[in-house]
């Protein structure tokens, strides 16, 4: 039922995607590209309409099980790729983004697609999360004790409370006030897959931190 919806979704969204997409051209051609103002938007477009094409990509290929192709990857430089994902949006909202990579060796078996999007469903959810100009993003990864690597992403935006922290993982389920989207499902199953944690700490009022853990 899950990759009907998504595939419903997927060919609806498609559509006036590639529209968008063509009228984007249409107006790079009309407008003053020698301007820096207008080229820096026009690109961010550009950069976004992609984005939501390989999104939908992978909407339809997670709503196919398939096991992770997992090979051996450094997980500081999977999550430093997906950072780069957020920044147009970050600079947009005009919000701070500190980072924190690990200097002990973090390299892990990941499917690398895949924990991109489960980190990506993570970060897009905590900007949104936070008020403009004033939010600040702190993504780090570590080590811990029992040979395990994690990565944790923190938000100072308005909290989640336990009642919708219970039904965060549901299927399209929602929490417009948490910042919560559709993505938290393909990241708890993504995250799964990899024997791999996530875990949830959240005050009302101050932010929410999650941490996923994977064994090395």
């Amino acid at each position: 039922m899950t990759g009907k919806i998504a595939r419903s979704i997927a060919h609806e969204v498609r559509n006036p995607l590639t529209n968008l997409s063509l009228a984007l051209e249409q107006l790079k051609d009309e407008l003053q590209t020698d301007d820096e103002y207008v080229t820096m938007f026009t690109d961010i477009i550009g950069r976004n309409v992609d984005r939501i094409g390989q999104l939908i990509t992978e909407m339809l290929n997670s709503s196919k099980p398939r096991e992770p192709e997992r090979r051996r990857q450094d997980l500081n430089e999977v999550v430093r790729s997906t950072v780069q994902m957020v920044n147009d949006r970050i600079k947009l909202k005009r919000m701070r983004l500190e980072t924190s990579y690990s200097n002990e060796n973090c390299q892990l078996l990941l499917d690398r697609e895949q924990i991109k999007t489960a980190i990506l469903n993570l970060l897009v959810n905590a900007v949104e999360a936070m008020e403009e100009g004033k939010g600040i993003l702190t993504v780090r990864t570590g080590t811990t004790e029992g040979n395990k690597v994690f990565v944790q992403i923190t938000d100072n935006g308005g909290g989640i409370s336990p009642t919708v922290r219970q039904r965060l993982f549901d299927p399209f389920f929602t929490g417009k006030s948490g910042g919560m989207g559709l993505g938290l499902t393909a990241t708890q199953n993504i995250v799964s897959s990899h024997k791999g944690t996530i875990d949830v700490e959240s005050e009302v009022g101050v932010g929410t931190t999650f941490r996923l853990t994977f064994p090395r």
